[in-house]
């Protein structure tokens, strides 16, 4: 079967697969009893896990997801493996309660997703029937039950309270006591829940322990039954709380209700004789049905037999309801069928051995290699966002649409689909092609790296040798420390290169890409990666693959340039836009010239311009019928010029503007007398809840922080500002961040994401604190040399006894508690200086890197290219710490009680112990640098003996220096990987709590965001908010730099309430940046909406009037560039530049410029040194170095500039590339072009 249907017909393959939560039937069973085991032997261990010593591991909690919710709106549901990695889920560990099993095994356990998408809404709106149905039941009838025959049983009394009690609130899955819930999830405040809105009832359910207490019943009151289905199924609706739903799904897929109440009572529906009962079966069926399709779409392996059986039991319920007269809705049948369809699916591949726990992805559709005409018909939504295996071993050129310039689309379906394609392939090419230029190289040279090291790829950063050595937890979740070859880097400077920069995909593999992990880097220190070490957190499938391999393998890890977290936000956007829901489609895809009003200003047009006008002309400004061109006043009121008065109207008046500002016509300006006259007249806006903010967006933070400081001279309150680091004190209190953490707005919260909050973040610093108490131990094993005690479990008998029978004649160092590892290794006091002679050579590299270190403190700041793209790349969002940095310190000092504990020697320390030999003489300080240099060399090492090789060994004292390391480093990986195995379930309970405070979190965000007046977001802010903007429900937007933007990022950022769409920008100026030049030029993926539109001659008004620059200097853009640009008066009486003989002039040499190593940048010493010794010259004329601004076109170039601009001389002066730089300005500009060769 290649495809399936589910729900009303949407087709779409499923990419993924469930990765073997339950690989056989019985796997479930035996784990559960490990379980239970587990949390005998963690209470008699107690406290003792926070400890060195060694400690059980914890039956935890893991999950991965790679695939996103795909549900869409009126009961569609695809099955399209969207997110491209599937899923993969978590599995809760078991722990025994009174007799009863459940739960299921370990944390071991994961079930690989599909992508199948849940029922985004249920097949009929949502029923108060079923509430009225339970009240007819009679409270004294709560008494039944659902037995396991599927009758009614006897009376009980519901017994959750004693056992809650009794074992203390003990979490089935982890044997951890956790608090008490705030609440319990008694049948009333169910009844409550079932009410409120889906995404609180997601939060409530998986942050609320009383749930597992229900879910674990194996019987249970029939009203109970149908409240919790109805309840659930409401959770399941909603669409932005995805580590919430998951975690939900999770408990419910192996609980005794799933797998035994709910068949029982489907049966007892057969044998119901009341008629008004029997009636409202459909509806606590369809609930029934979308619990089911949430948890086999989540879970597809490990569920499929469950939901197979409760399926089975549904369909003969259905027909015996019919058979009663019983109308059931064909919509309803048509989702059974559906899901029937896709449980057959599965187990066929189940049979073949493909829904196997190794396997990367399976996909429902072929990807078209066999027929090259069927990958035209693929459904874009069906094509997964990260790179598949396929298209790395073989030449893969996918279908791909060029992006329409000169003719409108013919639909909404192709209009997303070109724009995802092209954008795909934007960021997978280099990578594709990088990685099979690698892959033929190292066929062509076989098993050594050796030339690899030293050859340059031009599409992909390679870094050889790279290791996972310590788990760190971050706020974004689990994050790993990856240790990489630094040597074929050493000419790299890494404060100024563009590589590992926060946000970037990194693709490891250890098998030449046959199979690959997924990672983006989560922070960059140039301190740390000059020794080869960068944090990075991986993708959702690929923490699931990781949890399989040896965790000290070493991998190739392979860099994109392209920053990926911006594609991914962006290329889901436009995967779950529905096509009916694009706003102003009339334009954007079928080009309509005729812009029509606002939609709000059809029942009412009158505006007051009064807060705008002229100081002296601001109390004769009366209100007027905006659309009624006659009646807007003279522009002199406004203080306009003629184009800029256009802008006004246009924007105004048109649901759909734009307005093109070439240089110093004032966009800024136009665009906040806009702003505010939107702002003074909401009541025209605002919809009838008074809600729906103005959405401001600017492709830099730069551009951000002016325009907001512009809108808050006139609104004092309610902005938002979500981007990067804001460097204006006017808004760091109006910053996300800042607003989600103040106690004000916090006690604003609704107490359903309080409690929430602090039952999660308990949780979550549990797992944290569980987690840290083995990290440590890894990260001391990096730090230096391990004490023997530590090591000795993972020593032979043989290698132990060898180690302490020094030869006859050995000095041991005269030490309070002497280091046997140590004097064997030669890093006894005695031994090291006796041999430091022999070795004098072998420190050349320590010295080397010494004399590299530049004292450059007497230079002058520079910001370095690194940190301006990190500082776009980077949203400061509501995912910081709320406490102080007592914490913190903490967490240190117990560091520095690990390492004093475990370690022998700390290379970390500022200065190794002074050690004093019988002689009495010390070791200098020198000597010591020596000492930590050679001991670090050789912990960077990755080869050790093999297993084979120790074996042979008997006496440890006749290896040679080399040998004895080698023998020292497979100790260390053996107790490293022992570290490793343990810490692995901690992983998975840490990332599960994290991604459950991140919907939490999210949903605090969309609290503070649907009350604001103006949201302020950079284009990277608004591509990871997209989905909270969809919710928000902005009704007007403006986009400031818009012609800078990709097409594909302004669309995501308009949500189906958008009335109004403002675009300001200067095609004519710098257009959106693509990775790929084909692309960008031959499929027109350069051309911003902004661009498109105005080419396909949809109205725009050019501003006219410059207020910038001398005329000479303006006379370079007109006729060339700009058909026409006026002068204002203001520019005419500037003065001459005092010591030159002209304002403008271009200075042509034949000095040849140089390439730079790393990457693709250029310098030029000559004109650097021109340009500072310029510089030099117009501060002696008494010009201020404020005035003055140093530009050039190459970052390499920045760089080459500073190292001749020492602060004494040159301070206040402005350096800067070309484009981080667009719409400032400055008295003096020097200009740098660098590019000077032979061949032009």
């Amino acid at each position: 079967m290649e495809r399936l249907i589910l729900r009303n017909g949407r087709r779409g393959p499923n990419n993924g697969n469930d990765t073997g939560q339950n690989e056989n039937a019985g796997g479930g069973r035996r784990r559960r009893r490990g379980g239970a085991e587990g949390d005998r032997a963690r209470e008699q261990e107690g406290r003792g896990r926070e400890e060195i010593g060694e400690g059980e591991g914890m039956h935890g909690r893991g999950r991965g997801r790679g695939g996103e919710r795909g549900g869409g709106r009126g009961g569609r549901e695809r099955i399209d493996g969207r997110g491209g990695e599937g899923v993969q889920e978590r599995g809760r560990g078991g722990g025994g309660r009174g007799g009863r099993q459940r739960g299921g095994g370990g944390g071991g356990r994961g079930g690989h997703r599909g992508g199948a998408g849940r029922n985004g809404e249920q097949g009929a709106n949502e029923r108060e029937g079923a509430r009225g149905g339970m009240a007819e039941m009679d409270e004294r009838r709560g008494g039944q039950s659902v037995d396991r025959r599927g009758g009614r049983g006897g009376a009980r009394r519901d017994g959750s309270r004693d056992r809650q009690e009794e074992y203390g609130w003990r979490s089935s899955s982890t044997g951890r006591v956790r608090p008490p819930p705030g609440r319990r999830l008694g049948y009333k405040a169910l009844e409550e829940l079932s009410v409120k809105e889906p995404s609180e009832v997601a939060i409530t359910l998986s942050s609320n322990p009383g749930l597992q207490d229900h879910l674990c019943e194996t019987t249970m009151r029939q009203d109970l039954v149908e409240l919790l289905c109805l309840v659930l199924s409401k959770a399941f609706k909603s669409r932005t709380d995805r580590g919430s739903l998951q975690h939900l799904a999770s408990i419910i897929k192996d609980s005794g209700f799933f797998r035994t109440v709910l068949p029982h009572y489907l049966v007892g529906m057969g044998s119901e004789f009341n008629p008004v009962r029997r009636a409202q079966y459909p509806q606590h069926l369809e609930n029934i049905l979308a619990i089911a399709s949430e948890v086999l779409t989540t879970f597809p392996g490990s569920s499929a037999q469950a939901v197979s059986l409760l399926l089975t039991v549904l369909q003969l319920s259905i027909n015996s309801l019919r058979a009663m007269g019983v109308n059931i809705q064909p919509q309803m049948e048509e989702t059974l069928e559906g899901l029937q369809d896709l449980v057959r699916h599965l187990q066929e591949r189940s049979r073949e051995g493909t829904l196997r726990a190794n396997r990367d992805t399976y996909a429902l559709l072929h990807t078209g290699a066999d027929n090259p005409g069927e990958e035209e018909q693929q459904d874009f939504r069906t094509i997964p966002i990260y790179p598949t295996p396929e298209e790395f071993q073989q030449e893969h050129r996918p279908f791909l649409r060029p992006n329409l310039t000169s003719q409108r689309y013919t639909n909404t379906h192709l209009y997303l689909d070109t724009h995802f394609r092209l954008l795909r392939e934007d960021f997978v090419r280099p990578l594709r092609e990088g990685i099979q230029q690698l892959r033929r190289n190292q066929m062509a040279i076989g098993s050594s790296d050796q030339p690899l090291k030293t050859k340059r790829f031009d599409d992909i950063r390679v870094y050889f040798d790279a290791q996972l050595m310590v788990p760190k937890c971050t706020h974004a979740g689990l994050a790993y420390i990856v240790q990489f070859d630094i040597q074929p880097l050493k000419f790299v400077r890494w404060q100024n290169s563009k590589r590992l920069i926060y946000g970037s995909l990194v693709c490891l593999s250890c098998d030449n890409f046959e199979s690959f992990l997924y990672a983006t880097v989560s922070d960059r220190n140039p301190g740390d990666l000059q020794k080869g070490l960068v944090q990075i957190i991986f993708s959702e499938e690929s923490r699931v693959k990781l949890a399989r391999i040896q965790k000290d393998q070493l991998f190739l890890m392979v860099e994109t340039t392209a920053y990926f977290e911006a594609y991914r936000y962006v290329l889901e956007g436009l995967r779950d836009q529905e096509e009916d829901e694009l706003p102003f489609q009339r334009y954007i895809v079928e080009c309509s010239t005729d812009v029509r009003p606002p939609a709000y200003l059809r029942g009412t047009d009158v505006y007051n311009l009064s807060s705008i006008a002229e100081p002296d002309c601001k109390d004769r400004m009366l209100p007027f019928h905006s659309l009624t061109e006659e009646a807007w006043p003279r522009m002199e009121e406004l203080g306009l010029d003629e184009s800029q008065m256009k802008a006004l109207q246009l924007a105004l008046t048109k649901e759909l503007a734009i307005i093109q500002g070439p240089p110093g016509t004032g966009k800024t300006y136009v665009g906040l007398k806009i702003a505010e006259a939107l702002l003074t007249n909401q009541k025209l806006w605002r919809d009838q809840h008074g809600k729906g903010p103005i959405l401001v967006v600017c492709y830099t933070n730069h551009a951000l922080d002016q325009f907001l400081e512009g809108i808050h001279k006139f609104l004092q309150q309610g902005i938002v500002r979500v981007g990067g680091r804001s460097n204006s004190e006017v808004l760091k209190r109006f910053t996300l961040r800042e607003l989600t953490h103040s106690h004000n707005f916090r006690r604003t919260l609704p107490r359903h994401l309080h409690d929430a909050y602090n039952t999660i973040y308990k949780e979550l610093c549990q797992a944290e604190r569980e987690l840290k108490s083995q990290s440590m131990k890894l990260e001391c094993s990096l730090k230096g040399i391990l004490r023997e005690s530590f090591l000795q479990r993972f020593i032979s008998d043989t290698h132990w006894d060898s180690l302490h029978l020094p030869p006859d004649g050995f000095e041991i160092s005269n030490e309070k508690k002497p280091s046997m590892i140590m004097e064997w290794l030669g890093f006894g006091s005695t031994v090291f200086l006796q041999r430091e002679t022999e070795n004098a050579n072998g420190n050349e590299d320590a010295a080397a890197e010494e004399a590299m270190e530049l004292d450059e403190d007497d230079l002058i700041e520079i910001a370095e290219e690194a940190d301006l793209i990190q500082a776009e790349r980077i949203v400061e969002d509501n995912f910081g710490p709320r406490g102080g940095r007592d914490g913190r310190k903490r967490g240190e000092e117990a560091v520095r009680e690990v390492e004093e504990l475990m370690l022998a020697m700390n290379l970390d320390k500022a200065e190794i112990q002074a050690e004093q030999s019988e002689e009495g003489w010390e070791m200098q300080r020198d000597q010591k640098k020596k000492m930590k240099h050679r001991i670090r060399k050789e912990l960077g090492k990755t080869t050790s003996m093999t297993e084979d090789e120790a074996d042979k060994v008997f006496d440890v004292w006749t290896l040679t220096q080399q040998d004895r390391w080698k023998l020292y480093r497979l100790w260390v990986a053996r107790y490293r990987a022992d570290l490793h195995t343990r810490t692995l379930e901690f992983e998975q309970a840490y990332q599960n709590t994290a991604d459950r405070l991140a919907d939490v979190k999210r949903r605090e965000s969309l609290c503070l965001l649907k009350e604001a007046t103006v949201i302020g977001m950079t284009t990277t802010g608004a591509a990871k908010f997209r989905a909270a903007l969809q919710e928000v429900r902005p009704r007007l937007v403006i986009v400031e730099e818009a012609a800078e933007v990709l097409e594909a990022h302004t669309i995501t950022t308009l949500s189906q309430a958008c009335q109004h769409l403002i675009l300001i920008g200067d095609h004519q100026q710098l257009q959106p940046s693509a990775t790929v030049y084909e692309l960008a030029k031959n499929f027109k993926l350069e051309m911003s909406m902004f661009e498109r539109l105005v080419k396909m001659g949809l109205p725009f008004v050019r501003l006219n009037y410059q207020h910038r620059m001398r005329p000479d200097i303006a006379r370079l853009l007109t006729p060339h560039i700009y058909s026409e640009l006026e002068n204002h008066p203001s520019v005419l009486d500037y003065d001459n530049i005092k010591g030159l003989n002209t304002n403008l002039f271009f200075v042509e040499h034949n000095h040849h410029e140089e390439e730079i190593k790393d990457g693709r940048s250029h310098q030029n010493q000559h004109e650097a040194k021109f340009v500072v010794a310029l510089c030099r010259y117009l501060l002696f004329q008494d010009y201020k170095p404020e005035q003055i601004t140093i530009l050039t076109t190459y970052t390499g170039q920045l760089h080459c500039l500073r190292k001749l601009m020492p602060a004494s001389q040159f301070s206040g002066v402005k350096v800067h590339v070309v484009d981080k730089y667009q719409g400032e300005e400055n008295d003096i500009v020097l200009l740098s072009l660098v590019r000077s060769n032979t061949h032009g």
